[in-house]
């Protein structure tokens, strides 16, 4: 519901211009209905410039070192909690510590990262509290909420692998979060497609680990790679192979857009968060030199 609030905050001067202008237009020049709905267009025009220039719910607030603190500290925590059943797969716990430590630029992150997830892996942790905490300091923003969940997302896919408890846990942050379910669903595929593709590329698609990719019990999620490249890619796009060049073109510049590294530090994400992106950009953009490539020789 905050998200649709959100949106309707951020588009006011659009809808009150494009409503005021139909009404109008459509009243006195109801015989001639092309005209009206030429003005309904560049009303509607306008007022996405207005908007994006001038409407105070589109601009960025500017966070306190403390604000900051507790997102960094929060998704950390968040983190652990939904990690907590890595007690029982030492492997997946050994993985995700050591990327968390890749994202630290210096030691005392790494404690303090190491520190926050521990928390959260505390047996009978309730995220109730720290979701509750979170969206008061940084004042409900969608964009730092989505990316919370994006962030704990990537983090379940480290290993490649979502068990079932992991993805309750995932629903019940996300619905703490006010983030709708069918976004969640959304970033588990596309972080599920990246975890897949980038194995099979390490891997080179050999059928061992085709078959090590196939349901087992220990995770319902790392599911069934494609054979070759071009599938696996199309996925890392949320496409299929009735996907043509300009769908694949039009997908890859919408994520290249969300993940520049100039878009996110202008909204305040924190270094970690950047270099998480950074990491990601470069595997869309190795599926999209895949699937140009492919493309260009049909």
């Amino acid at each position: 519901m905050s998200d649709i609030v959100n949106q309707v905050a951020k588009r006011a001067f659009t809808l009150v211009l494009t409503v005021i202008t139909a009404v109008i237009s459509f009243y006195f020049m109801f015989d001639t209905p092309m005209p009206a709905m030429i003005l309904v267009g560049v009303a509607w025009a306008v007022g996405a410039s207005l908007d994006k220039k001038y409407n105070p719910a589109n601009k960025r607030p500017e966070y306190t070192e403390e604000q900051k603190r507790i997102f960094n500290a929060s998704k950390f925590i968040l983190a652990g909690y939904i990690s907590h059943n890595s007690r029982a797969r030492p492997n997946q716990l050994e993985k995700i510590l050591k990327r968390l430590d890749d994202l630290a630029d210096s030691e005392e992150d790494k404690a303090f990262f190491e520190e926050q997830f521990n928390l959260g892996r505390t047996v009978g942790f309730d995220p109730t509290d720290t979701c509750v905490k979170l969206r008061a300091a940084i004042n409900d923003d969608d964009v730092y909420r989505h990316r919370l969940i994006e962030f704990l997302v990537y983090v379940v896919f480290i290993d490649g692998v979502m068990s079932i408890e992991e993805k309750n846990r995932l629903t019940r942050v996300a619905e703490r979060m006010a983030i709708p379910l069918f976004k969640l669903e959304r970033y588990i595929r596309q972080n599920k497609a990246i975890s897949e593709f980038e194995n099979f590329i390490s891997t080179l698609g050999t059928r061992q680990k085709h078959e090590e990719a196939r349901y087992s019990n220990n995770g319902y999620s790392r599911g069934y790679v494609p054979h070759d490249e071009v599938s696996n890619s199309l996925e890392v796009f949320g496409l299929n192979k009735k996907a043509n060049i300009n769908d694949v073109r039009s997908a890859y510049h919408k994520l290249m857009k969300k993940y520049h590294p100039d878009r996110l530090v202008s909204r305040g994400l924190s270094p970690d968060m950047i270099k998480l992106y950074s990491e990601k950009t470069k595997v869309i953009q190795k599926a999209y030199d895949i699937l140009k490539k492919h493309y260009e020789s049909l």
